[in-house]
This record gives structure tokens, sequence and C-alpha cells, in this order.
């Protein structure tokens, strides 16, 4: 297995488990850096200068007295969990602890499960993953189970959570009624929305879905759902379904994201079409496309999803678990809005909420 070495990080770029390399095909950004990963100077989280009561000061170890290493399997080619990734790394970092990267060839649920069962069968004490197909998961999930490792679920309030020591997650049915609220207030009450998703499998994504029908039917009865259009998470087929709805639909005002791949599409396919103005892109999580779109006037705003936090605290409740420091079990992310008031300053707001090392829990349960 050819590695990659910085420091304690690992990056693997191919693997004898299936003799495929690791390094995704698909990638329309660049992979992660392979150099310490520096966080911009306005977001930077000062190095604690005390640990409080609570935090344990030794570096975690595993059972044969070696600095534990932990692994996390992610798609970092895609800007959210590009910002997870480099968050988990700082936090390694922080810890003096081992991080190895594992990235799935194929951007598919069978993929990411084909990767996660490989690094299940390797000699890590730590595994951080998104388990976002609730049934497709099980099997890897008694694998870990029987294997006797500590796992934590990233972004995904997993169903049964006797799987993981920690579960870092969205509240989707929050998400759903936040979307509807905000939309409601910006367009006086009346929207013609269409909802782009990656597929209707996807636990998450559909229960946003339907608390933001809940809410619609609850407190704002004429903003209508005109439509629902599947993504695939390709670029190509989110453009090209964007095109077909505005054309059957033209009544349609709002376009809103829930899944984080696309949603960069939406002002070019405006633009092209002469509706630049005319329709509300609302993408999911902060993509620099994106955000430049909304500070040109292009997007109107995206819900940035927490995954600093999602990935700083994943780790360190495994560093808790491994020193006898009391962690929270479940631990809801959250949601920052940005739009044209904050598309420039809005990072402090992610890591504002974050635990990092010197910081207590925001509440441990």
């Amino acid at each position: 297995m050819k590695q990659k070495k910085f420091g304690r990080r690992v990056f693997v770029k191919s693997t004898v488990w299936s003799g495929a390399a690791i390094l995704a095909a698909c990638a329309p950004a660049a992979p992660v850096a392979e150099a310490p990963t520096k966080l911009p100077a306005a977001t930077a989280v000062p190095a604690a200068t005390s640990v409080p009561a609570g935090e344990s000061q030794a570096i975690a170890v595993n059972a044969k007295g070696n600095v534990i290493s932990i692994c996390a399997v992610d798609f970092p080619q895609f800007q959210p969990y590009k910002v997870r990734v480099e968050s988990e790394q700082k936090a390694c970092d922080d810890y003096g602890v081992k991080y190895t990267l594992i990235q799935p060839q194929l951007v598919t649920t069978e993929g990411y499960i084909d990767s996660l069962t490989n690094a299940l069968t390797q000699d890590f004490d730590a595994y951080i993953f998104e388990p976002w197909d609730y049934d497709a998961f099980i099997p890897v999930l008694e694998l870990g189970k029987k294997k006797g490792v500590p796992m934590v679920s990233v972004h995904q309030e997993y169903p049964d959570p006797s799987y993981f020591i920690s579960m870092l997650y969205i509240d989707n049915v929050g998400y759903g009624v936040a979307a509807a609220d905000k939309i409601g207030e910006e367009m006086d009450g009346k929207a013609n929305v269409m909802f782009l998703m990656n597929s209707p499998e996807i636990p998450n994504q559909a229960s946003i879905r339907q608390s933001f029908l809940n809410r619609i039917s609850q407190k704002w009865p004429n903003i209508k759902l005109v439509t629902t259009e599947f993504t695939r998470l390709d670029p190509t087929r989110a453009s090209a379904v964007l095109e077909a709805a505005l054309k059957a639909y033209p009544e349609i005002d709002t376009a809103l994201w829930v899944e984080g791949a696309t949603p960069s599409v939406g002002a070019t396919v405006l633009k092209e079409m002469g509706l630049s103005g005319k329709v509300k892109i609302i993408g999911i999580d902060d993509p620099p496309d994106l955000i430049a779109s909304i500070g040109a006037g292009d997007a109107w705003g995206s819900f940035n999803q927490n995954f600093q936090k999602q990935g700083y605290e994943a780790v360190r409740n495994i560093v808790d678990h491994f020193t006898g420091q009391p962690f929270p079990k479940k631990t809801d992310c959250g949601i920052v809005l940005i739009n044209k008031d904050n598309f420039d300053n809005y990072l402090p707001s992610m890591w504002a909420p974050v635990a990092v090392k010197g910081k207590p829990y925001a509440s441990i349960s």
C-alpha cells in the first residue's frame, strides 16, 4: 500500500484491499491538500493555553500503548466534506493523534460502503463516517460492531445509536422548517418552489423535504412545492433537470437544493435561460462558486451545515473515549444561513460553536 506521510497524517493513495486507486476519478475540484491544512487567519482557532476540568491532558493511546490512529472515509472533492476533513485534520493535530483519510473511488453508496468495509479490516483504532442510507449500511455496521471498534456517525442521526460511541448530526426537521420560514419571509408568504435532491432513497434529504411540506401546510399556505427533481450528484444532470423543470413549470420562482454537490450550476442555468433575478437559487453548504454567486447577487443564499463541528468534535469524542473523559453521545451541529449580508464573513459563525481543545462542550448528555 503506497502512502504519503506528513507528520501524523496518512493520505491513502492506493490500496491492496481491492487493487484500485482510492483517489476519486470524478473529482471536479482539487483533492484534499497533502500539506498540513491551515485555516484562514480570520477563522483560525487559537491554541489552548489551559486544559479545563474534564478534559484529558494525556495523548490518547490504544491497549498496546500506541498513539491512536483514526480513519475517516469521505469525499473531500466536494466542498462540505473537504471542510469536514480539514476539521478532522486540525483536531488530530491539536490532540496529537494519527489520521488517515480514505477517499472512495466511486461516488456511490456501494463504493463508499466498499471502502468502509475494507477500512474496517485494517488496524485502525476508530472510524469516522457518514451512514446516509440506513438499510444499506447495516452489514458494515455489524462488521464494525463485531470488531468492537469505536465508530462515530457524522451528519446522520442513525436510527440505532448503539453502533456508535457518538453521533454528530444535522436536525433535518429543523432544516426543513427553517427553509420554509426563510422563503416565506423573503417572498411575502408566496412562492412556487422546486426541490433538488440527490435521490429519493437518501433519508435525511427526504426528511428535510417532508418537514418543509409540513411547515408550509401549517404556516405558509401560499407556498407551493411544484416539483421535486433528482440530481444524482451530477452537475450535468442537475443543469438538465433544472432547465427542463423551469420550461415545464414557468411559475417556479425558487429552486431549493438539499444536496451539496450541484447547487453551483443554478446561476449558470438561469443566465443561459435569461431568468437571472427571476428565480431565487437557494443552495446548501458553501462551495466557493456558490458563495461567489451569492456575493454577486446571482444566488439568493445557502443553508450551510456545520461540517466544522462535525469533523472536529468527532475526533475529540474519540480522544475522550480513549482517555475516559465524558462527551456528548448526540450533538445537533446546526446550520447557518449565508446570504448577501454575511457571504464574506460567515466562517467565524461556523467555528464559534465548535468545542475545540481547551473549550468545554456546549452540553454533555
